[in-house]
């Protein structure tokens, strides 16, 4: 029989639900899945509030953590992981909760690169579906995976709920109280599918279109304006809109404002942690609604 699970899904971020316990069962019923692993940033409510609104789903509670040298997925933990620790401070807490660490896109911007295959990470990201049509990323962090011994799985990585398990994994057990060691030994098949290309969203970033919508496949609005944030082609000085502080990057709004790591954290945390999940306002398109 076995688990069809998306291991990588954003059902909430930025302080916006994209979704709600009616509108994943609807989506994981007419895709044929058993269940996702909700790893939304800086927050578990949601994920935690999701598992128990759906007992018949396998609802796992996880956390994208914004380690100090790049992304970790956590995996059935039960406590908010901080962010801005070391990658081994990380995965030790995560092992410490009996949770699984996964090392997310490695090869991506904000991923850990070649280091995530020194780490004590229980899985690779192998195949990420966003970046699924940019094939040179997950084929790197598969290569690497095979030479290291690592196992590997694939996901979305999505906001959008009607694309969840478009990329996913089959874990060989008939247990849900197994599948976390199921993954661990490798006992699993990757079902590897990209998203969509945004082709529209990839040209107008690089065309400096100043009114750009967030893309629905992973929605990421500016806290300013909520337009796209945008990753431009060349470095430039930027300036945080919320500290001031001044630094080298390429990312910013389509509008140009710009957020340094800490304050995007912070906002991030500070919005999750205000979302009241009694009175929610889905954004089923993975975009702001007009409000």
């Amino acid at each position: 029989m076995g688990f069809k699970l998306d291991l990588h899904v954003h059902t909430e971020s930025f302080g916006r639900v994209y979704m709600d316990e009616k509108s994943l069962a609807a989506a994981l019923k007419a895709r044929g899945l058993d269940g996702i692993a909700a790893t939304n940033f800086s927050n578990i409510s949601h994920a935690l509030w999701l598992k128990k609104q759906l007992p018949q789903y396998l609802i796992i509670v996880g956390q994208e953590v914004w380690s100090s040298k790049g992304h970790i997925g956590a995996l059935g933990i039960t406590r908010k992981i901080p962010n801005f620790r070391s990658p081994q401070e990380t995965i030790e807490e995560i092992h410490r909760q009996g949770g699984l660490a996964v090392a997310h896109h490695p090869f991506l911007v904000m991923g850990l690169g070649r280091l995530a295959f020194d780490l004590p990470v229980d899985l690779i990201e192998g195949y990420n579906g966003m970046i699924g049509a940019l094939w040179i990323h997950n084929f790197l962090a598969q290569r690497r995976a095979r030479a290291a011994g690592r196992v590997c799985v694939s996901s979305t990585d999505t906001t959008a709920v009607e694309f969840i398990g478009q990329s996913r994994v089959e874990v060989m057990t008939d247990d849900r109280m197994d599948v976390l060691a199921a993954l661990r030994a490798g006992r699993l098949r990757m079902i590897r599918r990209p998203m969509p290309v945004p082709v529209g969203f990839i040209a107008r970033n690089f065309l400096g279109f100043r009114r750009l919508a967030p893309c629905r496949l992973h929605a990421a609005p500016c806290f300013l304006c909520g337009n796209s944030m945008t990753v431009r082609l060349f470095n430039r000085k930027v300036v945080c809109e919320d500290c001031r502080c001044e630094e080298v990057s390429r990312v910013a709004c389509a509008q140009g404002h710009h957020f340094c790591i800490p304050c995007v954290m912070r906002r991030i945390g500070k919005a999750d942690d205000a979302v009241d999940i009694s009175r929610i306002t889905v954004y089923p398109h993975g975009y702001p609604a007009e409000e």
